[in-house]
């Protein structure tokens, strides 16, 4: 359990490097303002991948960040 976060990692980042060469077609990317060309169908899907996790882990900051008072109001009771 010691390597598993590592081990883990080093399996999506090779992953994404194997998707990124099997999926080298050159596309250019229209935007709502801006036109992108030159980039790859592989590292488009990634980076729309990784910036979905960005967003949502700002999202959920608030509830993962905030206490659990109804846990320490149950341990009051238990000890009067």
């Amino acid at each position: 359990m010691k390597y598993f976060y590592f081990i883990l990692l080093t399996l999506l980042v090779t992953s994404f490097f194997i998707f990124t060469n099997l999926n080298s077609e050159i596309i250019s990317l229209d935007l709502f303002f801006v036109k992108i060309e030159g980039v790859s169908v592989g590292f488009a899907i990634i980076f729309s991948v990784l910036i979905g996790v960005i967003v949502s882990l700002i999202l959920q900051l608030p509830r993962l960040l905030r206490r659990n008072t109804k846990a320490l109001s149950n341990k009051k009771d238990e000890n009067p």
